[in-house]
């Protein structure tokens, strides 16, 4: 059986860390899924240490947890191509403020050849054609 291929979102990421939230155990099913080949962007890295730090966590559990999210999520880089891809991605959909950020993530995994993404904020992503949400998160 192949693996699928997804990129997970910031907010599967923070749901897995805070076990006391309705979506903890979805996240939890797909962080530890051994039929996905999990991804992050190094976007979503930056978003979860931003919310992390704050909501106060501390630097050492957050830098705990994401020793543990690498053992299990290939990091993804940008490049030309990622830019290039954001750039045409921005013109088709032209979004604003914070959506932008979403872009980036959606250039960097389109450009890894990912179409799929783990996430619980729907309307982020819905209206992108290129893109299809992951199964368990609708």
């Amino acid at each position: 059986m192949t693996k699928k291929d997804i990129v997970i979102d910031t907010n599967v990421l923070l749901y897995y860390f805070k076990d006391n939230t309705k979506y903890y155990k979805v996240s939890v099913s797909i962080l530890e899924n051994e039929n996905l080949n999990l991804f992050i962007t190094t976007k979503n890295i930056s978003e979860l240490f931003a919310v992390l730090t704050k909501q106060k966590i501390s630097w050492a559990n957050i830098l705990l947890f994401f020793n543990d999210i690498q053992k299990n999520c290939t990091i993804l880089y940008p490049d030309k191509r990622s830019l290039n891809l954001f750039k045409n991605i921005c013109t088709k959909y032209e979004p604003q403020g914070n959506k932008i950020f979403d872009m980036e993530i959606v250039s960097i995994m389109l450009s890894n050849g990912i179409n799929t993404i783990a996430t619980f904020n729907h309307k982020d992503f819905k209206e992108i054609s290129e893109l299809q949400i992951f199964n368990e998160c609708l």
